[in-house]
C-alpha cells in the first residue's frame, strides 16, 4: 500500500540517519526527541484535565463540611480550597448539583424555616413547638434578607415577650440583626428602613425602633430609625436640597443658551416654612336678613286690696289710743306688652390651611463667565482675547433670574450676579499628554514583540541551527565553499574524481563510462516520467500490451 510503502520508506531512512550517527550525536537527538514528547505528553494531559468550576463560595466550615460529605457519598469529584471557603467539581455538572442540592432541601449556615415543622415526632411538646415557631421566623427572615443586593450573610435574633392579660406588663418584642456585605457594598438609609420594617412587619406588637442593625463589624446601622422628629428633620432638609436643585437647573438652562454652556454656575438656597396653621373666617350678611318667626305677648291686670289700719307696733295694746285713718284700699293696675322676633342673617363660614412648606426667602447667587472674540493684534494674526458683559446684559439677566425664581422684595429674596472669568482647562497639554502615554505604550509592546522575536531567532541561530549541523556534521555551507578556486585545486579534482569536502556525501564516478548502460538508465527515467505524468494512459497502455501477449498465445 502506498501508506506503507512511504511509511517503510521513513522509518528505513531515519534509521539508517540515526547509525549513521556517533555516540555523542545520538544521546543528544534522543535528548532533544525525549524533550519534545514530554512537553507534548504535558499538553495532552493539561487539555485531557478534567475542569473544575465553582460549584459554591463564601461558605462556613459546617457548610463546606456537609456539602463535601454529600458530593463523597455521591463519588463526585471535587476540590476544596485551602480556607476551606470554596468547593468545585466538574464544569459540566454545576448545574445538575446546584439543583439537586436544592432539591435534597440543604440549608447553608444553620438557616432552618418552616421546614423545621416537617418532621415532627407525635410527642413534642408546646414548649419545643414555640421555640420551633421562633426558630422557623428567624430562618424566613434570614432567607427574604439575603435576597436583597448586596446581602451575603445575615443572622436575626428574635425576643418576643410571653403574652399577658395585664396591659400594664405587657412589653413590646424586639429584633436585632446582623448583615454581612459584600466587598465595596454600602446599604442606603432607605434600605436600611427597608429591613426594620421588613422584621417588624413580620411581627404582630414590634415597632420600627425595636429593631437593631448591625453590619459585620458591629456598626450600628438602624441610628435614629425610629425617631420621628429625626426622620422629619430629615425629609424637610431633602425637600429644601430638591427645591434649590430645581431652581438651579432652571438658572443655568435659561442662561446657558445665551452666554453658552458651562459658563453658568448658579446656586440657590430656598428657606421653607413648616410652619402649620389653620384659620376659620365666618362673615354674615346684615342686609339680606329675613324675619323667621315672631312671637307676641299682652297682659293687662286691674287689682285693689284693702290697707291695714290701726297703730302699729304695741301702742295698739294700750288702753285709750285712737287708731290713725289710713287709706282705705291700694290698687295695682297692670298693663305689658312683649314682642320677640327671630332673623335668619346669611353667614359664610371659611376654613383655610396654610401651606407646610411655604417660601420664607430665596437667595441666589449665579457667576457668569466672559466672552471670548477674534481680534487681530498687532502683527495681524487673529488672537483670542476675553471681553466682560456690559452691565446693560448683567441687568437683562438679573430681571431673567429673578422672574424665574419669582423674586419678592417684601419677603427679603436676594439674588447676586457677577460676571468673572473662568479658569479654562489647558486641553491642549491634556491631549499632548495623552498621546505621548499612547506613543510610549506603543512603544513599550513593539520593544516586547520585538525582543520576543529576537529572543526566538537567537534561540534558532544559536541552539537549533548549530545542534542540527552538529547532529548531521556538514560543515559545508555554501557551495563556493568546496568548488575549486586556483588551477591547481582543478587539476586535482580532474586527477582524483573527487571534489574536497565532499568525498563521502557525492557517490563516485565510475572510471570508464558504459553507453548502453547509460541509455538504457536515461531510456528508463523518460518512461517513468511518462508514466508519472498520465497514469491512466500508461495503465491503459500496458493492459492492451498484456491482451495483446494473451491473444498471441492463444493464435500459436
Amino acid at each position: 500500500m502506498p501508506l506503507q510503502d512511504f511509511l517503510e520508506k521513513i522509518t528505513r531512512n531515519f534509521t539508517e540517519f540515526f547509525n549513521s550517527l556517533d555516540l555523542n550525536k545520538k544521546i543528544g537527538l534522543v535528548s532533544i526527541a525525549a524533550f519534545i514528547v514530554a512537553c507534548f505528553v504535558g499538553i495532552v494531559i493539561w487539555a485531557s484535565k478534567t475542569r473544575m468550576d465553582i460549584l459554591y463560595t463564601e461558605l462556613n466550615r459546617e457548610d463546606s463540611k456537609k456539602i463535601a460529605v454529600l458530593l463523597e457519598e455521591k463519588k463526585i469529584p471535587y476540590e476544596m480550597s485551602n480556607d476551606g471557603k470554596t468547593i468545585s467539581i466538574p464544569e459540566e455538572l454545576i448545574n445538575k448539583w446546584r439543583l439537586e442540592i436544592a432539591t435534597l432541601g440543604v440549608n447553608f449556615s444553620g438557616t432552618v424555616g418552616y421546614e423545621v415543622f416537617d418532621k415532627q415526632s407525635f410527642g413534642t411538646t408546646s414548649f419545643v413547638q414555640k421555640v420551633n415557631k421562633q426558630r422557623a421566623l428567624e430562618g424566613e427572615l434570614i432567607k427574604t434578607i439575603k435576597y436583597i443586593r448586596g446581602v451575603k450573610r445575615a443572622r436575626v435574633h428574635l425576643s418576643i415577650p410571653e403574652s399577658s392579660p395585664f396591659v400594664s406588663e405587657k412589653k413590646a418584642p424586639t429584633a436585632s440583626v446582623v448583615v454581612d456585605l459584600e466587598r465595596g457594598v454600602t446599604l442606603t438609609p432607605d434600605e436600611i428602613k427597608g429591613i426594620a420594617s421588613l422584621v417588624s412587619s413580620s411581627i404582630d406588637g414590634m415597632r420600627n425602633e425595636n429593631v437593631v442593625i448591625l453590619d459585620d463589624r458591629g456598626k450600628k446601622l438602624s441610628e435614629n430609625i425610629g425617631d420621628p422628629m429625626t426622620a422629619y428633620t430629615a425629609n424637610r432638609m431633602a425637600l429644601e436640597g430638591k427645591v434649590n436643585r430645581k431652581y438651579e437647573k432652571q438658572i443655568e438652562d435659561i442662561l446657558s443658551k445665551v452666554v453658552g454652556a458651562g459658563k453658568v454656575i448658579a446656586k440657590v438656597t430656598v428657606n421653607l416654612d413648616f410652619t402649620e396653621s389653620v384659620s376659620t373666617k365666618t362673615e354674615f350678611d346684615g342686609e339680606n336678613k329675613a324675619v323667621l318667626s315672631e312671637v307676641s305677648n299682652t297682659q293687662k291686670l286691674n287689682g285693689s286690696r284693702p290697707s291695714p289700719q290701726g297703730i302699729p307696733g304695741a301702742r295698739s295694746n294700750l288702753p285709750g289710743e285712737q287708731p290713725q285713718p289710713g287709706i282705705p284700699e291700694t290698687r295695682n293696675n297692670v298693663d305689658k306688652a312683649l314682642a320677640t322676633r327671630n332673623y335668619n342673617v346669611p353667614s359664610k363660614v371659611t376654613k383655610s390651611k396654610n401651606p407646610t412648606a411655604g417660601i420664607r426667602k430665596i437667595s441666589a447667587a449665579v457667576m457668569i463667565d466672559g466672552r471670548r472674540v477674534q481680534v487681530k493684534d498687532a502683527t495681524g494674526a487673529m488672537t483670542t482675547q476675553y471681553e466682560r458683559w456690559s452691565e446693560a446684559d448683567l441687568a437683562n439677566f438679573s430681571a431673567i433670574v429673578s422672574s424665574t425664581l419669582g423674586i419678592d422684595g417684601k419677603r427679603g429674596d436676594q439674588i447676586v450676579i457677577k460676571n468673572m472669568e473662568f479658569a479654562q482647562e489647558d486641553m491642549a497639554s491634556i491631549e499632548a499628554m495623552m498621546r505621548e502615554k499612547e506613543n510610549r505604550e506603543l512603544i513599550k509592546n513593539i520593544v516586547k514583540y520585538l525582543t520576543v522575536g529576537l529572543a526566538i531567532t537567537l534561540f534558532f541561530f544559536l541552539v537549533v541551527r548549530p545542534f542540527i549541523q552538529w547532529v548531521t556534521d556538514n560543515t559545508v555551507e555554501t557551495v563556493e565553499d568546496f568548488l575549486p578556486k586556483t588551477l591547481e585545486e582543478l587539476e586535482k579534482v580532474q586527477a582524483n574524481q573527487r571534489l574536497p569536502g565532499l568525498e563521502d556525501a557525492l557517490p563516485q564516478i565510475e572510471e570508464k563510462l558504459n553507453p548502453e548502460k547509460i541509455e538504457g538508465n536515461m531510456l528508463r527515467e523518460k518512461i517513468i516520467s511518462l508514466v508519472e505524468g498520465n497514469p491512466s494512459k500508461a495503465a491503459q497502455v500496458i493492459h492492451e500490451i498484456i491482451h495483446a501477449q494473451e491473444s498471441d498465445k492463444q493464435i500459436a
